[in-house]
């Protein structure tokens, strides 16, 4: 166990037996529509793991589904994407003029002199710079906050739940560490999938098979990613319920 988490568990799951491998599989192939769909692929995707999340809130083992109730997947993902759109807007507001000024530097460039070019570039870069240096740090908290956001939504089914912060706030503080080593679990197996990912490519009988494996990656780190938040949550509810209970016997 690791933080109240059981790695072989999670990171297996998927793979348990010949008809969750089908269920990952199906997955694998949403996630291929998502090159051609934009975005709403990855609704179903996300409602898909928002029902193992609900089998680890409920204290279930997570194990794979079938892919049925594609309007109620739909919904819970489009809520779920749209939570982390919103929590996500002060990076995405200050990320958005970075982003068209790189589109438009080439171009903008070109019509000015060498000097001229020189020194816009260095004003961009020192702007650049100046916005990373203000995302970052608003970055580092989302990590944890998103994922309790997401879980009190699915927990009481209500996607204004996501933002009543009195609400999930004293559950995020009774297990911090256990959110942030969630976290933690879900960003070592997407380096390590890169890693695998790279050596793939790297050769040329197997790099054929990327748009194969890219899409299930895709997939998987998502079941991860909720999978774990969902027993951070867990875990977080029954530390604060036995911090209110532990008092309560004392003085009786």
């Amino acid at each position: 166990m690791f933080f109240g988490y059981d790695l072989k568990e999670i990171f297996t799951f998927p793979f348990k037996d010949a008809e969750a491998r089908q269920y990952l599989l199906i997955g694998g192939l949403i996630s291929i529509a998502a090159f051609f769909i934009p975005i709403l692929p990855y609704f179903v995707l996300f409602g898909y793991a928002a029902i193992i999340a609900r089998q680890a809130l409920n204290g279930e083992a997570p194990h794979m589904v079938p892919w049925e109730d594609w309007g109620g997947m739909f919904k819970d993902g489009a809520k779920l994407f749209g939570i982390r759109v919103i929590f996500a807007l002060p990076i995405i507001i200050l990320a958005m003029p970075l982003i068209i000024g790189s589109v438009a530097m080439p171009f903008m460039a070109q019509s000015l002199d060498s000097n001229s070019a020189d020194a816009f570039i260095t004003i961009f870069s020192v702007i650049m710079m100046g916005t990373m240096c203000i995302v970052i740090p608003i970055s580092i908290p989302l990590v944890v906050i998103i994922p309790v956001a997401e879980m009190h939504n699915l927990d009481k089914n209500d996607f204004a739940a996501a933002f009543r912060f009195k609400e999930w706030w004293p559950i995020l503080r009774a297990n911090l560490g256990g959110f942030i080593a969630a976290f933690g679990i879900y960003y070592i197996a997407s380096m390590v999938l890169v890693v695998v990912t790279q050596i793939i490519a790297a050769t040329l009988i197997f790099a054929c098979l990327m748009f194969i494996i890219i899409p299930a990656m895709t997939i998987y780190l998502t079941l991860i990613m909720y999978v774990t938040s969902a027993i951070a949550y867990r875990n977080g509810k029954d530390k604060l319920a036995q911090a209110v209970i532990e008092p309560l016997a004392a003085a009786q």
